[in-house]
C-alpha cells in the first residue's frame, strides 16, 4: 500500500543521479511508495525505471518493473495486460538463483495468485499463494507469507468456508503480531474483520474495525480507512440493524475507495449499499446502487458480486410490484447462479412469471370481488364476529401457556444461578486450597528438606567414612535431591509461582515454553493487549487451568505436532484461542461426552460467564475459541 504523495523535488533529485542499477531500484521503490496516492505519477516514475533498465540491460530491474507494472494494471482491472506483464517478468528471472531474483520470484508468484483469484480460478490461485509462501519460507522471510495467507482467507470467505477463512485470517494476524510491522498489522485487522463477518461474530467485527481506524489515524493510509468503514457498515447492517449508521459508513467507504479508483472494492461497497437500502425499504435507492454494482461487476467479470446484486434488484422490483423488471433480473440472477453453483432452479421464475401474467387480470378480479362483497356483507360480519371470538379464546389460551412457560423459565434460571454459584464456590475453594498446599509444600516441607540436606553436608565434612558408607551416603543425598525437585514440581503444578507473582501472560508463556522443552508438542504462544492489563486472580487461575486442560487434550488425543495458544484482551473482553494441526474429531460427541476434561472446561467457562466455540473436522485440526466479557 502506498504511503506518500508525489514530491517533484524528491523525484528531480533521483533523476539527476547517474543511470545505474541503484537509480533503477530507487525509482521503483519511489513508485511503490506513491502508487495509491498518486497513481499517474507512479506510472511515469516506473516508465523511467523501465527505460534505464533496458538501456543498461539490467534484467532484474526490468523484471521488477514489469512485476510492479502488472500490479498497477491489476488494480485498474486490466487483467489481460497485467498477466502479460507478469509473464514478461517471469521470463527474465525464471532461471536465476541469486537471493534477490528468488525473492522477486516469490513476489511474482504472489501477484499471479491474485490474478487467478480475480478471474475466479480459485484452485490455481491458492496453488500460487502456497508456492509463494513456501519460497519465502525457504529464503528466510516467513513474515512475507502474510499476503498469501491474507488472500487465501479471502478465497475461503468467498467460497463460504468459515473455518478455513478464520484459520488463515488468524495465521495472518499471528505473523503480523510477531513481526510488529504496522502495515502487516493493518492488513491482519482487515482480513480478520472480513472473516468475522462471514462467521457472524459481529462484536469481533466492531473490534477489528475500531482498532484498524485507530491505527490508520497514525499511519495515514486512506485505502485502509475505506475498508474499515465498510466493515463498520456491515456491523451496523447485520448486528444492530441501525440502517442509517450503516449507510453513513458505507458512503464514506465508497467515497474513499472511488477516489483511488479501485473497481473491485468499489463494486463490493456498491453491492452493500444496494443491500442496506433494500433492508431499509428504500427500494428505488436499492435499485440504483445495485445497478451500479452490477454494471461494475459485469465489466470486471465478478460473478460472486453480480450474484447478490441481481438478486437484490429482482427483490426490490418485486417489492414495488414491477413484476416484469423483477422477472427480467431474476432470470439474469439464475444464469449467474447456474454458473457459480452448477444448479438450475427455475421454480422461482415460474412463480414470478405466473404473478406477472395475472397482474393484468387483478383489476377485473377486484371489480368482481366488490360485487360479491356487497351481496355477502351480512355473512362477512357474522364470520368476523365468530373469528373475533375464536381469536380472543386463542389469545387467552396463549397468554396462560406463556405465563406457565415464563414460570418454568424462571425456575430454570434460578437453578442455573444456583449451579453457577456452587461452581464458583468450588473453583474458588480449589484455587485457595491449591495455593495453600503449594505454599506449605514449598515453604514448609521444602525448607525442611533443604535444611536436612545442609545438615548432612555439614556432617559429611566432620566424619570419616569407609568407601561403602561414602557410596551409600551419596546415594542418599541423590535421593534427597530428587525428593526436593519432585516436591517443587508438585507445588508448581498446584499453583505456578509465575501466575501469582507476575500474572497470567507470563505464566502462560512459561507453561508453553515448558511444553516446548519437553519435546512432546511445539506450542506457539501469542498475546495482545496484556502488557499493562490487570486481570483478577480468580479469572487468571481459571483461564490458566483451561489452557492446561486443552493442551493436555491435544497431547493425549490429537496426534498433533504444533499448536497455537492466543490470548487477546480488548475493550469487548478476553478472547482465548487454542488451535492444533491434529487429527480432529466430530464435535457432536461433546454434547454427549461424560469425560471429566471437557466437563471441567465447560464448568470453568460457565463460571466466567463466557462462550465456548469448538470447531474441528477430520485431519484439519481443532480450534477452540473462548470469549469472556469484561
Amino acid at each position: 500500500m502506498g504511503q506518500g504523495h508525489f514530491d517533484k523535488q524528491e523525484y528531480d533529485k533521483m533523476k539527476s543521479l547517474p543511470d545505474d542499477t541503484t537509480k533503477v531500484n530507487k525509482l521503483i521503490n519511489y513508485a511503490e511508495k506513491i502508487q495509491f496516492a498518486s497513481p499517474i505519477d507512479a506510472d511515469n516514475v516506473l516508465n523511467n525505471a523501465i527505460d534505464i533498465s533496458r538501456k543498461l540491460n539490467y534484467e532484474y530491474g526490468l523484471a521488477r518493473s514489469y512485476g510492479f507494472l502488472s500490479e498497477m494494471l491489476f488494480y485498474e482491472m486490466k487483467l489481460d495486460s497485467s498477466r502479460q506483464m507478469m509473464e514478461n517478468a517471469f521470463t527474465l528471472i525464471d532461471r536465476k538463483k541469486d537471493l534477490a531474483s528468488e525473492e522477486l520470484k516469490a513476489s511474482l508468484l504472489l501477484r499471479m495468485g491474485a490474478l487467478n483469484q480475480q478471474q475466479q480460478e480459485t484452485d490455481s490461485a491458492i496453488q500460487y499463494y502456497l508456492e509463494s509462501a513456501n519460497l519465502y519460507g525457504k529464503l528466510g522471510f516467513p513474515e512475507k507469507s502474510i499476503v498469501a495467507f491474507y488472500n487465501i482467507s479471502g478465497i475461503y470467505r468467498y467460497l463460504g468456508d468459515t473455518a478455513q477463512a478464520l484459520y488463515y485470517a488468524r495465521q495472518t494476524r499471528a505473523i503480523a503480531v510477531s513481526s510488529n510491522d504496522s502495515i502487516y498489522l493493518l492488513r491482519s485487522l482487515i482480513v480478520l474483520g472480513d472473516a468475522f463477518v462471514l462467521s457472524e461474530k459481529y462484536d469481533s467485527v466492531l473490534w477489528s474495525a475500531s482498532a484498524g481506524l485507530a491505527m490508520e489515524q497514525r499511519l495515514k493510509m486512506p485505502f485502509a480507512y475505506g475498508k474499515f468503514h465498510d466493515l463498520l457498515g456491515q456491523y451496523y447492517s447485520n448486528n444492530t440493524l441501525k440502517y442509517d449508521s450503516a449507510i453513513y459508513h458505507f458512503k464514506i467507504a465508497l467515497d474513499t475507495i472511488s477516489f483511488f479508483e479501485i473497481p473491485f472494492d468499489q463494486a463490493i461497497v456498491l453491492q452493500h449499499l444496494g443491500e442496506i437500502y433494500l433492508k431499509k425499504g428504500d427500494y428505488i435507492s436499492s435499485i440504483n446502487y445495485s445497478k451500479k454494482a452490477s454494471d461494475q461487476a459485469r465489466k470486471l467479470d465478478l460473478n460472486h458480486v453480480l450474484f447478490y446484486t441481481l438478486k437484490n434488484i429482482s427483490r426490490a422490483y418485486d417489492a414495488i410490484d414491477n413484476y416484469q423488471e423483477s422477472l427480467k433480473y431474476l432470470k439474469d440472477f439464475l444464469i449467474v447462479s447456474d454458473t457459480l453453483q452448477n444448479r438450475n432452479n427455475r421454480k422461482a421464475v415460474m412463480e414470478l412469471e405466473a404473478r406477472y401474467q395475472t397482474q393484468k387480470k387483478e383489476a377485473q378480479l377486484a371489480v368482481q370481488l366488490k360485487t360479491i362483497q356487497k351481496k355477502t356483507f351480512t355473512n362477512y360480519l357474522l364470520a368476523i364476529g365468530l373469528l373475533a371470538i375464536a381469536c380472543i379464546s386463542i389469545l387467552i389460551i396463549f397468554l396462560f401457556r406463556n405465563k406457565q412457560k415464563l414460570q418454568r423459565q424462571r425456575i430454570n434460571e434460578l437453578e442455573t444461578e444456583k449451579q453457577l454459584a456452587a461452581t464458583e464456590a468450588v473453583l474458588k475453594g480449589e484455587a485457595q486450597e491449591r495455593t495453600r498446599l503449594a505454599k506449605d509444600l514449598h515453604d514448609g516441607l521444602g525448607g525442611m528438606l533443604s535444611g536436612i540436606k545442609y545438615s548432612f553436608q555439614t556432617m559429611k565434612g566432620n566424619m570419616i567414612m569407609t568407601p561403602e558408607n561414602q557410596e551409600a551416603f551419596e546415594r542418599s543425598m541423590d535421593m534427597l535431591d530428587s525428593s526436593i525437585n519432585e516436591m517443587r514440581r508438585v507445588a508448581h503444578n498446584m499453583m505456578p509461582e509465575a501466575l501469582v507473582k507476575f500474572g497470567l501472560d507470563t505464566a502462560l508463556k512459561d507453561y508453553c515454553n515448558d511444553i516446548n522443552k519437553s519435546g512432546v508438542l511445539k506450542v506457539t504462544y501469542q498475546s495482545d493487549g496484556l502488557q499493562s492489563a490487570i486481570i483478577d486472580q480468580t479469572t487468571s487461575i481459571t483461564l490458566y487451568r483451561i489452557v492446561q486442560e486443552l493442551v493436555s487434550n491435544t497431547i493425549r488425543h490429537a496426534r498433533a505436532t504444533t499448536a497455537i495458544v492466543q490470548l487477546i484482551l480488548s475493550e469487548q473482553g478476553i478472547a482465548l484461542t487454542v488451535e492444533d494441526n491434529g487429527k480432529g474429531f466430530d464435535t457432536t460427541i461433546l454434547q454427549h461426552t461424560k469425560g471429566i476434561g471437557w466437563s471441567n472446561i465447560q464448568s470453568r467457562v460457565d463460571f466466567l460467564k463466557g462462550r465456548l466455540d469448538v470447531k474441528s473436522s477430520e485431519e484439519k485440526g481443532t480450534s477452540v475459541l473462548i470469549e469472556i466479557s469484561t
